[in-house]
């Protein structure tokens, strides 16, 4: 609409110079040439910009009050549009036993990921993993997708930044060590690490599919190295999963799996992320789509540089829709945002900033050719990260 104007604009200047030629004085073209000008500058500039760099507090505190009603509008008008997250939330019927033959064992690690409610989260997120492996299967073997070699391809799984790793080795005992994994994550194991992989010499390679322990960084999930132990299940057959993988390395992650070379492998992907509060502006993979809604529009500041108050107002929600219990005395003491808010609303606002978020990256992957669901996969007393992506990559017939 701005450029329409600018446009219309510019030639009505065009024709007061073409005018002015003809009929009017030196002073009066002159005078309407500033004019017009300062008209196609102002409509240039942000509106806002009067109100929010003003030198008098108060107009610049009206502008703040206005930007958080704004925002919480626009939060409870486009999650209202959103579907409701399906439910996940039911633990897979073997993950149970496969946990806790790992967690009993003699040599086990004794770690925080032993806590009752990450071993809720892994049961639910495994039974979407299962699920998935098993969809992936049949693709990649001939139900007239990917594949229709005689053959069979066994599916393989990524775990993207793994870290101590209970969650691989659990998907890994309950698919029965008959689907090889791959735990990748950017730490060196060294004497003494408490990792929950297998022990060297414990897997059967005779009758059991590998497990794989690769050391890297999420930025070079495409790198050869990373690469050479998925060369089985080339043409769709890799499942990527994360569990809390932090802020933006969900997204660095999710946008290598949909370009090349690592999108000639992977056929599925479990995701579930966390801490996005944590995530950069710049590292989000699908700014267009909060944008397309009224999201994090940037602006001029007071001392001329460059703001997205929306996306630091995203974690700043997001953050206080993590504490379960209220927030600490000292905890966002000269908020502006909660005195209007209260903490109640903040919340409520921080879990629809989330879903707003995931469905962006949703909305990404099925861009790149995956069908998409976002989940529930355990109760938000468990965590407050509580959704996950489902991907499976769409068949041929499906369409791109």
């Amino acid at each position: 609409m701005f450029r329409l104007i600018i446009f219309v604009s510019s030639v009505c200047f065009l024709a007061l110079i073409h005018a002015a030629f003809r009929s009017l004085s030196l002073p009066s073209f002159v005078f309407l040439a500033i004019l017009t000008s300062l008209l196609i500058r102002y409509l240039h500039r942000d509106r806002w910009s009067v109100l929010r760099t003003n030198k008098f507090t108060f107009v610049r505190k009206t502008y703040q009050y206005i930007s958080i009603y704004r925002l919480a509008y626009l939060l409870d008008r486009v999650v209202a549009a959103l579907p409701a997250p399906m439910d996940a939330t039911h633990p897979h019927p073997d993950a149970a036993a496969a946990l806790n033959g790992i967690l009993s064992s003699p040599d086990c690690p004794d770690t925080f990921q032993r806590k009752e409610t990450n071993i809720i989260q892994i049961e639910s997120l495994v039974g979407c993993v299962c699920t998935l492996v098993h969809d992936v299967e049949a693709t990649i073997n001939g139900d007239g997708n990917y594949n229709s070699s005689k053959n069979h391809v066994s599916p393989l799984v990524l775990d993207i930044g793994a870290g101590k790793a209970l969650f691989t080795r659990a998907v890994y005992e309950t698919l029965r060590r008959k689907v090889p994994c791959v735990a990748f994550d950017r730490r060196n194991q060294f004497e003494g690490d408490l990792f929950y992989d297998p022990k060297e010499g414990e897997v059967d390679d005779q009758h059991e599919q590998p497990y794989t322990r690769l050391v890297g960084d999420v930025g070079r999930l495409s790198s050869s190295r990373t690469l050479d132990p998925l060369r089985s299940a080339k043409g769709g057959g890799v499942v990527a999963i994360t569990k809390h993988l932090c802020g933006g390395a969900t997204d660095n992650s999710l946008m290598a799996l949909c370009r090349l070379p690592l999108s000639d492998y992977v056929g599925g992907a479990c995701l579930a992320p966390c801490c996005h509060q944590k995530m950069r502006r710049e590292q989000y993979c699908n700014l267009p789509y909060l944008q397309r809604h009224g999201f994090c529009q940037t602006h001029r500041g007071l001392r001329g540089d460059m703001h997205d108050n929306d996306f630091r107002t995203f974690g700043m929600l997001i953050n206080m829709s993590r504490a379960k219990d209220g927030l600490q005395d000292f905890e966002y003491k000269k908020s502006v945002l909660l005195s209007l808010l209260g903490f109640d609303r903040a919340a409520n606002l921080g879990r629809k900033a989330r879903r707003i978020l995931e469905e962006g990256r949703a909305v990404y992957l099925r861009e790149h050719g995956f069908d998409v669901h976002v989940v529930r996969y355990c109760d938000r007393s468990v965590t407050g990260d509580n959704l996950a992506l489902i991907a499976k990559r769409r068949s041929a017939r499906q369409g791109v």
